[in-house]
């Protein structure tokens, strides 16, 4: 059931992320690499630096849901900020 449940939840990720951008054709397997892709470094624990550049998947993330995750740097209270609000 976990497993359909998620499969489900994918492609209606993909439906409204494909629906964002009529140009642009994002497949499960995108959104999930590039889920997987997205991380941040810790930089002395004064910031975080994106690890990640943009891509069509992440604008249309980004267009969609209005993460706030398409800057560069990222302060620590920030980013746990977004982490408790999104998750």
């Amino acid at each position: 059931m976990i497993c359909y449940t998620a499969l489900l939840i994918y492609r209606l990720l993909e439906v409204k992320l494909n629906r964002f951008d009529k140009n642009v054709h994002l497949t499960t397997r995108n959104i999930i690499e590039t889920l997987q892709n997205t991380q941040v470094a810790n930089i002395s624990d004064l910031c975080y630096a994106a690890q990640y550049t943009g891509s069509k998947t992440l604008s249309a993330l980004e267009g969609v849901f209005a993460l706030g995750l398409d800057k560069q740097y990222y302060l620590p209270k920030e980013l746990n900020k977004k982490c408790r609000k999104n998750f």
